[in-house]
């Protein structure tokens, strides 16, 4: 089940009126990041994601940044195996993709504070047991029944960085994502994001 992405061109239109008034001070910016992430209907339902990120910087106090990511890991448990041995149900994520604007907030020359806040699209694989029926009625199981999903939605966080060089930062931030609609009861999703930005 698919939530609709509210617009973003508001987003985008700040953005650019910020450029022009502060074009001297902008920056692109490039980078990459590990993140964990745990949906909460289920204690074990963790996933983890690797990625890469990219920004332009308009000012000291705003940017805006997207970030692409990949899973590298996967939610399994035992499903229907007494009919099927070794059947498993597996969620795996195959890519996440976000927009934020950031809101920065220095705290000293090295650390600063921000504010993200934007649109998070993930689609999900998931492996489980299928059933077929034939034209008698009959139902058969079968695995594996591969089912592709996908959510989207707001999503915002809060992070601080700490800048090494005048081109290179580090970062680490908690973000709350779109519901997986998926769970069956509580299905807030954590994710928390450790990263670097090279400026150039």
């Amino acid at each position: 089940m698919k939530k609709s992405f509210p617009p973003i061109f508001s987003l985008l239109a700040l953005g650019v009126t910020l450029s022009v008034n502060a074009k001297e001070e902008s920056n692109w910016y490039v980078g990459a990041q590990y993140s964990a992430q745990e949906i909460s209907s289920t204690p074990d339902r963790k996933f983890k994601t690797v990625g890469i990120n990219v920004g332009y910087q308009f000012n000291p106090y705003f940017s805006l940044e997207t970030r692409i990511d990949a899973g590298t890991s996967d939610f399994s448990f035992p499903f229907y195996q007494d009919e099927i041995p070794g059947a498993e149900y597996i969620e795996e994520i195959e890519t996440q993709a976000s927009l934020y604007a950031k809101a920065i907030y220095p705290i000293s020359k090295s650390f600063k504070l921000y504010a993200l806040a934007g649109l998070t699209e993930t689609r999900f694989k998931i492996t489980t047991v299928g059933a077929d029926t034939d034209v008698e009625g009959n139902m058969t199981l079968r695995y594996p029944a591969v089912i592709k999903d996908s959510y989207n939605g707001f999503s915002y966080g809060l992070g601080v960085s700490y800048q090494l060089t005048n081109a290179i930062t580090v970062f680490v931030d908690y973000k709350v994502l779109p519901d997986a609609e998926h769970s069956i009861s509580d299905n807030r999703w954590k994710n928390t994001s450790l990263g670097i930005n090279y400026f150039f």
